[in-house]
């Protein structure tokens, strides 16, 4: 642990016409270059059927992606929420200390961590 204090901003959508609601629980949150942390978001299922998604991560800036590491993360595997299910996933992550070696990252402040949801169609067998 570094001592150095990083804000981490989270950011969750979900594709055009998948009936979900997903937010992060917080907005954002302060971290210390090395120290584990946790965010958790909110995923609810507004529609009268099952539906499956799978999310897709980006981290912004760029140069911060390689040292942003995800430890558990529900977009490690595809999600099926019943009808009105609402649940709350964990993010397990850390930001890398070597983050704190690499000249492009001197001047970042703030990191994002954006997830989408994309729905995932079931074929009938």
């Amino acid at each position: 642990v570094s001592g150095r204090v990083l804000s981490i901003r989270f950011d969750a959508n979900v594709s055009p016409g998948m009936p979900w609601e997903f937010y992060p629980e917080h907005s954002t949150d302060t971290v210390t270059v090395g120290a584990r942390d946790m965010a958790i978001f909110v995923a609810k299922n507004l529609s009268d059927k099952p539906i499956s998604g799978s999310a897709v991560f980006n981290v912004t800036p760029t140069q911060a992606g390689a040292y942003f590491t995800k430890i558990q993360c529900f977009c490690f595997t595809e999600q099926t929420l019943q009808p009105g299910q609402e649940v709350r996933m964990p993010v397990l992550y850390y930001v890398d200390p070597k983050i704190l070696d690499d000249p492009d990252n001197k001047d970042v402040e703030e990191i994002t961590l954006s997830y989408t949801f994309n729905p995932v169609e079931k074929v009938e067998e």
